[in-house]
């Protein structure tokens, strides 16, 4: 893929990561990033349709990424983490999660992770631990974002996964997912179907106390940086 193509790609990802809405070319333009016409980024849109990264909804005349689309923009544009500044609210929360964390390290720092990535990404927090507990936070928060409150089904589904632990479970031990190593899988790779229309970001952990993963569950639109390295330093801190 060209350059250019990439780069309008990206730009629309993360246009519609921001606002939930189809994006426009005239939309790309305004932001000031492209010195293109309008018809130059509708023919990137085509090609981008065509090899199936982007698709339109019956409802608008703008484009929104697909599962595809959201997959080549994360394997092309989110990287190490490590050096990724964080805004600097979303930093002094987790330095002062961080930081108690640290008075009382046992299994209830587990819920304490979890508390601050669904506070912090906005989307589900899930724990599954070697006792077939699963623990979830922020649920609520994902519910009320748009692709959910336009289809309540999808919603349920989501619940419906969380609650079948032994399901759940059994398909985070499917997942190729190595210890300390954040994974990411979006729509159809997540293997269930009820879960289809989200991402999900999984980290195998082994602890003094417990074993067994940490994640973070939501839209496709997710912002897949913040998120990724939010799950890493929580992920350092329950081990």
């Amino acid at each position: 893929m060209k350059e250019r193509t990439q780069q309008i790609l990206r730009a629309l990802v993360q246009e519609f990561i921001r606002t939930a809405h189809p994006v426009a070319s005239k939309r790309l333009l305004e932001t000031g990033q492209f010195r293109v016409s309008s018809a130059t980024v509708r023919n990137e849109f085509a090609l981008l349709e065509d090899v199936g990264y982007i698709e339109s909804p019956h409802t608008s005349a703008g484009k929104v990424p697909t599962s595809k689309g959201f997959r080549y923009y994360v394997d092309s544009f989110v990287g190490p983490t490590k050096e990724m500044p964080l805004p600097s609210n979303l930093q002094q929360t987790l330095q002062q999660g961080l930081s108690a964390y640290k008075l009382h390290k046992s299994k209830e720092s587990v819920l304490d992770g979890l508390e601050l990535l669904s506070h912090l990404t906005g989307n589900v927090a899930f724990a599954v631990v070697e006792d077939d507990r699963t623990m979830y936070l922020g649920l609520s928060s994902v519910l009320r974002k748009p692709e959910f409150l336009q289809n309540p089904e999808l919603a349920a589904q989501i619940v419906e996964v969380l609650e079948g632990r032994e399901r759940f479970h059994a398909l985070l031990e499917k997942l190729e997912t190595p210890e300390g190593v954040v994974k990411i899988f979006i729509g159809e790779e997540n293997m269930l179907q009820e879960i289809s229309s989200c991402a999900m970001l999984v980290v195998r952990f082994t602890a003094s106390y417990s074993q067994g993963y940490l994640g973070v569950l939501g839209p496709m639109r997710m912002h897949y940086t913040l998120n990724k390295s939010l799950l890493e330093q929580v992920y350092t801190m329950l081990v």
